[in-house]
């Protein structure tokens, strides 16, 4: 990414304009700069929007550098991992770490996850609508998550109670308070504003230029019959998976200016 180049957040009915001045590191490839779409959902195909691509063989992915994580061979969109080298290059300036532990997860990844869980004898008490449920909280049903899309990433530690004294503390607030002029919104708050869905996850941060496209197409394109071929799948209709889980976010806050 060249230096000043200028982000777009579509927030609401306007458009903000985020400046980045940070020099990126060597290892982050440039992104084309082309025209965008008429309709974006004409780029963006359902096997995108499910995670049944390999990010090692699809151009729009790069391979998160070694600076950024301790995980091996884990990717993100160009797009979103040039936005994240230069909030985490300005973070550390203020001897702030951001640290990926998870970024683009496939359809095959989300459901060991799942399928993982719902074998799991914590779960095992449950009824299975119930279980399903209880699983819910935390972990998206497989062509659901937002990992799929490589646009969203977890920070630094995967409990909340981290995020909530110290060093965790400061990271925290941290990204409250710079994260959206980067693009990045925390989409799972703390639920007091009646949003519906998984719990709050002070970790996960999405890359809200490229989200709100893929979010707008997957309510296009996807419907309740994508979710087959893993446990308790059945029960994805009756959980309203898309209005209650995938729709169930906090957006970017259209007053915040860069």
């Amino acid at each position: 990414m060249n230096k000043g180049l200028t982000f777009i957040v579509l927030a609401g009915l306007g458009l903000n304009f985020i400046q980045c001045d940070s020099e990126p590191e060597p290892s982050i490839n440039p992104l084309p700069l082309s025209e965008a779409p008429a309709d974006p959902c004409e780029e963006i195909s359902r096997e995108m929007l499910l995670g049944q691509v390999d990010p090692a063989k699809n151009d729009a992915f790069q391979i998160v550098p070694s600076l950024w994580t301790d995980k091996s061979e884990i990717y993100l969109k160009v797009e979103v991992l040039q936005a994240f080298d230069s909030m985490a290059t300005a973070a550390a300036q203020e001897g702030i770490e951001l640290k990926i532990l998870s970024a683009m997860r496939t359809w095959e990844h989300q459901r060991s996850i799942w399928n993982r869980k719902w074998n799991n004898p914590r779960f095992m008490g449950y009824e299975p609508l119930e279980r399903a449920s209880k699983i819910l909280e935390y972990s998206s049903m497989p062509g659901s998550s937002r990992h799929h899309w490589g646009t969203d990433l977890d920070l630094n530690s995967l409990e909340n109670e981290y995020f909530e004294s110290g060093i965790g503390l400061e990271q925290y607030e941290w990204m409250q308070k710079n994260a959206a002029s980067y693009g990045f919104v925390q989409v799972y708050g703390d639920q007091l504003n009646g949003r519906t869905g998984y719990k709050e996850e002070k970790w996960h941060w999405s890359y809200w230029p490229t989200a709100q496209a893929y979010l707008a197409c997957y309510l296009e394109i996807i419907d309740s019959a994508s979710f087959d071929g893993f446990e308790g799948a059945e029960w994805s209709d009756s959980l309203q998976i898309i209005s209650n889980y995938v729709t169930g976010i906090d957006e970017l806050n259209p007053t915040i200016q860069p």
